[in-house]
């Protein structure tokens, strides 16, 4: 696994300060690891993002098989999750994270992920679910693509109380392991407030650690470039629809590591 060598030179530079002589801003004062309000809208950390996209073209370049294809989104989840741990033990979180088994607000977003990530939790589903349980699942999936079909992302996000993930079962995500990086990235600090917002429809957004949605987002850039620069599908996928793709076709990821597009962007 390649690690971009300066990440967490001396103090985790995602606490640093930006070193400018000028007057600076609350909002440029604050530091990356910072507790922040409203809706994640993360930085790219370039550093990151190399490594996971060095080591796409490295599990590409073993060969076009389907274990290497499965192998990109393992790589993508060790990098995001690596990163994190280190970051924590090394920044002592000011505020605990309010998450616990049984939390489900946050599974009330339409989620975005890479072809990767897709074919990840098909293969996943395909695997260890019963015949029944993913008749079950394909059924939930159509009913949440006629509920978003005409919608925007304002009005799916405003909404999103009558739109859970199709993964979500009794408060349980059925693909936990698997599960994409902008959802390991999803967490909050206030969990009645999560709680609140999804009951009351409110977009206002709950306090999160910026770090980690930076370290979720930042992999998920260098999958999809690497991705790209193996001409393979890189383009972001709703997870609903992909999950759909992936089950009315056959063999989607030995078509998808030898260059074709299977998933509808």
């Amino acid at each position: 696994m390649v690690l971009p060598t300066d990440y967490f030179e001396g103090p985790s530079k995602m606490s640093q300060k930006p070193k400018k002589k000028k007057k600076k801003s609350s909002q440029a004062r604050r530091p990356k690891g910072a507790v922040r309000d409203s809706r994640p809208t993360a930085r790219v950390n370039p550093g990151i993002t190399a490594a996971a996209q060095d080591n796409v073209e490295s599990i590409v370049g073993q060969g076009r098989v389907p274990e290497r294809a499965l192998e990109i989104a393992l790589s993508g989840y060790f990098l995001a999750d690596h990163l994190t741990r280190r970051f924590e033990a090394e920044a002592e979180l000011p505020q605990p994270v309010a998450c616990q088994a049984g939390c489900d607000s946050c599974c009330y977003n339409q989620v975005e992920l890479t072809p990767p990530e897709a074919l990840l939790i098909g293969h996943h589903i395909a695997h260890h679910f019963s015949e029944a349980e993913k008749d079950l699942l394909l059924a939930h999936v159509a009913r949440i693509l006629e509920i978003i079909k005409a919608m925007g992302q304002a009005e799916s996000a405003a909404r999103r109380r009558e739109i859970p993930c199709p993964l979500l079962q009794n408060h349980t995500c059925l693909v936990y392991p698997a599960r994409p990086l902008v959802c390991r990235a999803m967490h909050g600090l206030d969990r009645e407030g999560c709680i609140r917002e999804l009951r009351t429809g409110s977009l206002a957004g709950s306090q999160y650690y910026a770090h980690r949605h930076e370290i979720a987002m930042s992999v998920s850039a260098g999958l999809r470039e690497g991705c790209r620069t193996a001409g393979l599908q890189a383009v972001p996928l709703n997870l609903t629809r992909a999950l759909n793709d992936f089950f009315t076709q056959e063999n989607a990821v030995v078509r998808w590591i030898n260059g074709e597009e299977v998933f509808e962007a």
